[in-house]
């Protein structure tokens, strides 16, 4: 069945009813979640997060968020990188646990005592202003879209003055030959592969019909900009379909 609240372009009046309905749908996937980013990606999700860590440039030293960890992959990513502190945050429960449990493996040498799990709102975030070196996120944005401004200000708060952010999200190509192949992978291929990886297939036109009505790069830079970031600037991957912007407070 297809969701209410996948159309981005839509009116959503009632953000916490949208909130309930994607709290739920990640609770529900978190047991093949990475599963499926590794088969969809083609494997490359974890080099666009370690590219994303990059962006932080000499602040990926620092206190670094994970806005919407999911299973933890760019917090395990920022420790990996030599963060000093990480906090992984999220609203789904169920996402959590998975991250912990990736935090834990015998291939982190131990550095469970760097990161602080958290479960909350992207839109209310429970961090002093000015205290973080550094904000990451990926593939959220659109799962926050009905208070976007309210989460990218909440992420110009708790930043340091000249502190960094990175979010990787899907995009739409610019060419349109490559957007109607990425529009037919996205809305026939991923569903498959979701059922293959998670034992379902209606989140997937979730994501789908979110990502094609999500903001261009373009549009979401001005976003960024208005909430009082600087320097954003966004590169490109997978022919247009992954993008990372980057900037400063």
């Amino acid at each position: 069945m297809k969701s209410p609240f996948a159309n981005l372009q839509h009116t959503h009046p009632d953000g916490e009813e949208r909130q309930a309905y994607v709290t739920n749908l990640f609770d529900t996937l978190a047991p093949g979640y990475d599963r499926f980013n590794r088969w969809v990606s083609f494997f490359q999700d974890e080099a666009w997060r370690r590219q994303t860590i990059k962006l932080l440039g000499d602040r990926a030293s620092g206190s670094i968020l994970d806005l919407a960890t999911g299973t933890g992959d760019l917090a395990r990513s920022a420790l990996v990188n030599g963060a000093t502190r990480v906090y992984a945050f999220d609203i789904s429960h169920q996402m959590l646990l998975h991250a912990q449990n990736k935090v834990i493996e015998p291939t982190m040498n131990g550095q469970i005592g760097k990161v602080q799990f958290a479960q909350g709102s992207a839109h209310l975030l429970p961090f002093c202003d000015q205290s973080l070196d550094g904000v990451v996120s990926g593939f959220a944005m659109r799962n926050v879209f009905h208070f976007l401004d309210d989460v990218l200000s909440e992420i110009h708060r708790v930043l340091k003055p000249g502190g960094r952010f990175a979010i990787l999200e899907l995009s739409r190509p610019r060419n349109a030959v490559l957007r109607l192949f990425f529009k037919l992978h996205m809305s026939k291929v991923m569903p498959t592969i979701g059922r293959l990886a998670t034992g379902k297939s209606s989140p997937f036109h979730y994501l789908c019909e979110t990502t094609m009505t999500f903001l261009s790069p373009d549009e979401f830079r001005e976003r960024l900009l208005k909430a009082g970031l600087r320097d954003v600037h966004w590169q490109s991957y997978l022919l247009g379909g992954i993008s990372i912007h980057a900037g400063t407070k």
